[in-house]
């Protein structure tokens, strides 16, 4: 964690220099114009700022690095009497605030706090970022800490875009299984005629072509994880099969008489309602109940305002090769993503950063760098959800000149995904 000392009593700077390096990295300025400028071109944390200065006081530090960082926290040092004033500060959205004389153990240990709060709030595990600041992102991430303790089959449902894969990569690091593979096969990729021998693997001559023998993915994610994503594309003739697999944790190659044993966890992935296509005959009921043992709802990005921001932030530090003068986003134009439905979710806020950290050409991101999205003159019908992401989709397919690549890009989602979307509205 990083954190940025302002403090004027250059003995005090140096004294919590010295004890907090021990524990955190650790920059000291007793010029806060000199601090705010670092700040502006560095993230840090916590800002841990004197409130009585003689260039400004700690309540302008505080508004300047809500400016500059809204996620940094701030804490205050005051004297006995400049308390009423912290407290007023705390109210305005410091962290919270240590009188004098110091005592560098306690405020170690606020810094701790802070640390264990940030971790919950953004999870980093094997190049893994979670952001769960919101609520509704809090509780699933319980629910995946809680299975990944065992071997139990995960149904992971959500709309496209929401972090499905990522929840499952965190639920493989999180178990027994972590040193083992994590082999992720995307159903709708595999051509149908090749499903059962990708999924079982083949013996040498099972047909045409097959001049050597090959493990498929049930095999080679044995001691790990075989995560499905859109399950609902596994072939009919497929299924009952592969519900024999998960009864039995055994498989058959294509063309093979030998039985061959793996040990594998099955974590599977839709964005459709899985209970209509059981109704619709789209699915085996009964492999639908094996799947769905735990089930983990992704909430989309539109329910989870404080991520919005969490994540907007986040993805600007990600690409701040790109530009690395931008350093945060301007009002109107986070209030616009605030505003903004995300049909894409999470990887259409990462694309739409990403495209706007090239267009930019000052130090924020401004509504003029997002206007190749549809924010300005979208205006939202009444009805259904559905009815809004349809019209949506279709806007942004006209503003991509009729280009699906281009439009499945814009929104964030897999042109398969564009594709069948404009097939359920009635336009393929």
């Amino acid at each position: 964690m990083k954190v940025l000392i302002i403090e004027d009593d250059e003995t005090l700077n140096r004294i919590l220099l010295r004890a907090l390096r021990k524990e955190f990295f650790v920059d000291g300025f007793t010029s806060p114009v000199k601090a705010l400028n670092v700040l502006e071109k560095n993230f840090y944390d916590v800002v841990v700022s004197d409130i009585k200065m003689p260039d400004f006081d700690g309540l302008t530090v505080l508004e300047r690095v809500k400016k500059i960082s809204p996620e940094t926290e701030v804490i205050l040092i005051t004297g006995f009497g400049t308390v009423e004033e912290s407290v007023c500060a705390v109210k305005r959205g410091a962290y919270d605030y240590i009188l004098k004389p110091v005592d560098a153990y306690h405020l170690i240990s606020k810094l701790g706090k802070i640390k264990e709060l940030k971790q919950h709030q953004h999870i980093e595990v094997e190049n893994l970022t979670i952001i769960c600041e919101d609520l509704n992102m809090r509780k699933v991430m319980d629910l995946a800490e809680k299975v990944a303790e065992g071997d139990t089959t995960v149904l992971l449902t959500g709309e496209t875009g929401t972090g499905k894969e990522v929840i499952a990569r965190f639920i493989h690091s999180q178990s027994k299984r972590n040193n083992n593979l994590f082999v992720d096969i995307n159903c709708s990729n595999i051509q149908e005629n090749l499903f059962e021998s990708e999924l079982f693997g083949f013996e040498k001559g099972a047909f045409t072509g097959a001049e050597k023998s090959r493990r498929g993915f049930v095999e080679l994610a044995s001691g790990g994880t075989l995560f499905l994503d859109e399950i609902t594309e596994m072939p009919l003739r497929i299924q009952p099969k592969f519900l024999r697999f998960i009864e039995e944790r055994s498989v058959y190659r294509l063309g093979g008489e030998r039985k061959i044993t793996t040990d594998v966890r099955i974590i599977a992935a839709t964005n459709r309602n899985l209970e209509e296509e059981v109704k619709e005959g789209a699915f085996r009921e009964d492999l639908y109940y094996r799947l769905h043992v735990f089930g983990i709802h992704m909430p989309p990005l539109r329910t989870r305002p404080k991520d919005i921001e969490a994540l907007t932030y986040y993805f600007i530090r990600k690409f701040n090769s790109l530009n690395p003068c931008i350093k945060g986003i301007t009002e109107d134009a986070f209030l616009n993503l605030k505003n903004y439905s995300f049909p894409g979710n999470v990887r259409e806020l990462s694309n739409l950063i990403e495209r706007a950290m090239i267009i930019e050409k000052g130090n924020m991101i401004t509504l003029e760098s997002l206007t190749y999205m549809p924010f300005k003159n979208i205006e939202i019908p009444p009805g259904k959800l559905d009815n809004v992401i349809k019209d949506h989709i279709l806007q942004v397919i006209e503003m991509a000149e009729g280009d699906k690549s281009r439009a499945s890009e814009i929104l964030g989602i897999d042109r398969s995904t564009l594709y069948r979307k404009l097939k359920e509205y009635g336009f393929l």
